[in-house]
């Protein structure tokens, strides 16, 4: 494993438009620093939640807000995704189906609450 990249694994891995996707670190903290909004997913007694919330990115740890009270009351062990998504610009159309993303960037993580 490159020290530069994140490991891709089974779970982590895009499958539509591979190509386009980026495992280098740069790059995913590139879109982590300019993102101030998340989506933290996670499942508790086997119902699934995604809350949106502020974060802040230092080294490798990222800082969740929120309080241990509120449905973020993440415990420690328990696996969470926490996505950043940037929207550079969009193309409208007439019909909600034809709208389209373009300069779409995000970061997905996949870990285990500290």
């Amino acid at each position: 494993m490159d020290a530069d990249h994140y490991r891709r694994t089974e779970r982590t891995q895009v499958r539509r438009l591979p190509e386009r996707a980026a495992y280098d670190r740069a790059t995913v903290h590139a879109i982590l620093d300019e993102g101030f909004i998340c989506h933290v997913g996670f499942v508790v007694d086997g119902q699934p939640f995604v809350v949106p919330t502020g974060y802040a990115r230092v080294g490798e740890t990222l800082y969740l807000h929120g309080s241990t009270e509120s449905r973020l009351g993440l415990r420690p062990g328990m696996d969470v995704c926490v996505t950043v998504t940037l929207v550079d610009g969009l193309v409208l159309a007439r019909s909600a189906f034809h709208h389209s993303s373009k300069g779409l960037r995000a970061a997905a993580t996949h870990l285990e609450a500290a």
